[in-house]
């Protein structure tokens, strides 16, 4: 059976995707509703119609051995629930183990499965504890590579899952990914966490995911086993889980507990309803019941998911997972482990977004948006020569270089801030409160002595001055001429590095390039050079969007393959038509490209062919074989 992903929105190393087999179509990030046939408080066809469910997941093994189990194989599992959506079936791996024997096969599993009607089939893996030693993970897991190669050969007509083991061992785990990974499953599962969710061990979950990510490909959905408590779904989207699945919401209710998105509470224990779910708004707290407190669960569940999707929209999905996280110390405490990982996260975040970047903490000093502009700032970034260089311990957008005087401001956490890129984001869009953090205070500091060593040579002079602009601007530069040009110098070179502003060598930038100053804003809307457009500079993020005649210039000043997208010979009369570039059409692409970057559209010749801004970032403009890879701006129509 055929499965395809395709990327519609996207935050830190989340994504939102249409997720697409058979007659199936659901959204991800999402969760499978676990369904036990002996147990069904709420029926399946009320998990749809009510909850907006859309996909369940049942245990191929409790079926087996249940009382409705000759019924269920006569029926098919679909017919019994009275479900008319994809349903995912685990192998019964963890019942085994709870139970302390195995009374099914790996084949006699598979068939089983398939016999029942899953859409979705899980092997029989041998599931491994934390506190499994060395070598009998590594016997678990040679087993459950080898069972999954031959399963795969069995499962035609369903989705294969390919269950990921390791243990506590992550050299085991990486080997257990990347041998997945060759097999090729439908569906990628990381499974062994569950005790370390019980255990509250959120910061070696993290490890775990992001190391097995990182060695799979990112074509497929990444499932996380047993992850079912609303509180932490966030933060693993944030780092890329596509698919959860849940009996919380069933468990805790037998137990009595109510759910909330920030944990739970014990309802003998409380004294109001702080929710405002069909049950909770209708129903008194000394009338609940079992049937209420599971359905509130659910209500709670299923809204998490939709608000993680909505973060994602927005470009802040890793602010509300910080919100999330301060629920708790251990979660926060995974919070912190994720974004020790920033170069993996800024491999995924999108150059720009709609959202302001907002400074909630000193955990803010460490996320991939603030990881990026750093860098760029110190391997992209040369200060403009010969100019007196004034570093202002403040930040003000409406300041302008000049011809002789060079600004440059500091702005939390991104420290030095050139100020012809103060409109620029992420740092022309943050909202932060002065001098809040001591930590982000000191990193300040060092980006002021790591900017000066790096360009002192640059300058006439340098002067370090603390929060008196306006006395620098009468002294040095009230009579000087506003320097425009310089802020679409250094955007280039932020957006397309060093060699990038190069396109003007052989220019006469005072006769012949002109820039359209807006009256109302006094930025710059568009650069030309004679008559001929080189691109605007974006009112909402300061970005360069060059024109098909700059985009060729650019191009020729980089190396091979910067920012290219290069596509096959038979999809060129299309792009060349202004149609976008489709994954399956790109067959090669800069690594270094990222979401939402402004690319340039070649051929296999290296010839332009357009220029577009891409969804996906290099690595998976690769790895897709479907969905929009580039949206195409302009092209250069076919010569006769």
């Amino acid at each position: 059976m055929y499965t395809l992903l395709e990327i519609k929105y996207r935050d830190a190393a989340g994504r939102v995707c249409d997720w697409t087999f058979d007659k199936y179509k659901i959204t991800t990030p999402n969760i499978a509703i676990v369904i036990n046939p002996n147990k069904m408080i709420i029926p399946a066809k009320e998990l749809k119609e009510k909850f907006g469910v859309e996909i369940i997941i049942t245990n191929a093994y409790i079926i087996k051995k249940s009382k409705h189990a000759n019924e269920i194989e006569k029926m098919g599992i679909h017919k019994f629930l009275d479900w008319d959506g994809p349903i995912y079936t685990d192998s019964g791996t963890f019942q085994m183990y709870s139970k302390g024997k195995v009374d099914i096969t790996p084949d006699e599993t598979i068939e089983y499965q398939k016999k029942i009607g899953s859409n979705i089939i899980t092997p029989l893996d041998l599931f491994t504890l934390p506190e499994d030693k060395e070598d009998i993970v590594k016997s678990k897991l040679t087993e459950t590579i080898e069972r999954m190669k031959i399963a795969k050969t069995k499962i035609t007509d369903s989705l294969f899952v390919g269950p990921i083991q390791g243990g506590a061992y992550m050299d085991l785990r990486i080997l257990a990914a990347q041998e997945t990974n060759k097999i090729k499953p439908d569906i990628f599962a990381i499974g062994g966490i569950v005790p370390l969710m019980e255990q509250y061990r959120y910061r070696d979950l993290v490890n775990t995911i992001i190391n097995v990510r990182e060695n799979l490909s990112l074509d497929r959905p990444l499932h996380a086993f047993g992850a079912g408590h609303p509180m932490m779904f966030s933060l693993l989207a944030a780092i890329g889980i596509d698919l959860f699945d849940s009996a919380a919401y069933a468990l805790y209710a037998k137990g009595g507990r109510y759910m909330m998105p920030d944990g739970t509470r014990k309802l003998a224990e409380m004294e109001e309803l702080p929710c405002t779910c069909p049950i909770c708004a209708t129903t008194k707290l000394k009338d609940f019941t079992l049937g209420d407190l599971t359905r509130h669960n659910l209500y709670v569940t299923m809204a998490e998911i939709r608000a993680i999707r909505q973060a994602m929209f927005e470009g802040r999905l890793l602010e509300f997972a910080e919100q999330r996280a301060r629920s708790h110390p251990h979660l926060l405490d995974g919070f912190k482990e994720a974004l020790k990982y920033k170069e993996y996260l800024e491999k995924f975040e999108p150059i720009t977004k709609k959202s302001a970047f907002f400074v909630t903490g000193p955990e803010s000093l460490e996320k991939p948006s603030v990881y990026r502009y750093k860098k760029r700032i110190k391997e992209r970034y040369v200060a403009p020569k010969r100019k007196n260089g004034i570093i202002i311990n403040t930040f003000k957008k409406n300041i302008i270089s000049t011809t002789d005087t060079h600004f440059v401001l500091i702005k939390s956490p991104f420290g030095v801030v050139p100020a012809e890129l103060t409109n620029l984001y992420p740092a022309g869009q943050t909202v932060a409160l002065k001098n809040n953090y001591k930590i982000i205070e000191t990193a300040n500091k060092e980006s002021i002595k790591d900017y000066v060593k790096s360009n002192k040579e640059s300058y006439s002079k340098m002067t370090i001055i603390d929060n008196k602009y306006e006395e620098a601007w009468k002294k040095d530069a009230k009579d000087e001429e506003k320097d425009h040009f310089l802020e679409i110098r250094s955007v280039l070179m932020f957006q397309y590095g060093k060699k990038a502003i190069n396109i003007f060598k052989n220019m006469d930038l005072e006769h012949e390039i002109s820039l359209e100053i807006s009256k109302k804003t006094k930025r710059i809307r568009r650069v030309l050079n004679k008559d001929k457009l080189l691109g605007t500079l974006r009112a909402s993020d300061g970005l360069f969007i060059p024109s098909i005649y700059c985009a060729e210039l650019i191009k020729n000043c980089l190396d091979y393959p910067d920012y290219r997208v290069v596509i096959t010979d038979d999809a060129v009369p299309f792009v060349r038509d202004g149609k976008s570039v489709f994954s399956k059409f790109v067959k090669a692409a800069d690594k270094n490209i990222r979401p939402y970057d402004e690319v340039f559209i070649v051929d296999s010749k290296d010839n332009l062919i357009a220029t577009g801004k891409t969804l996906l970032n290099g690595q998976e403009l690769l790895d897709f074989n479907h969905g929009l890879g580039v949206k195409t701006r302009e092209s250069i129509k076919e010569q006769k």
